[in-house]
C-alpha cells in the first residue's frame, strides 16, 4: 500500500473525501477533490493549513472553516449501505 502524503492526488488515489464545515453558520459540503486538484494541482496539500485559506462559506461568506477527512468506506447521505 502506498503511503499517504496529504496531497489532493493522494485523496483521489485513496478515494478519501474532505468535508468543509463553516464555523459561523454550520453550513457544510463535501469538497470536489478532482476539481480542486485540477485547479490547484494534484501535489497541492490536502491538510487544513493547505486548503482553508482558499475556502469561503457559500452561505455566509465566512472564512472560518473546519475540515474533516472522510474515509473511503464512509457512505454519503442518500446512498445505500
Amino acid at each position: 500500500m502506498a503511503s499517504l502524503n496529504g496531497t489532493l492526488g493522494d485523496c483521489i488515489a485513496h478515494r478519501q473525501g474532505i468535508r468543509a464545515t463553516c464555523l459561523a453558520c454550520w453550513h457544510h459540503r463535501e469538497l470536489d477533490i478532482p476539481a480542486l486538484a485540477a485547479r490547484l494541482g494534484p501535489d497541492h496539500g490536502a491538510l487544513h493549513n493547505d486548503l482553508v485559506p482558499k475556502l469561503r462559506c457559500a452561505e455566509c461568506g465566512s472564512k472560518r472553516i473546519a475540515l474533516t477527512m472522510l474515509a473511503a468506506w464512509v457512505p454519503t447521505w442518500g446512498g445505500t449501505i
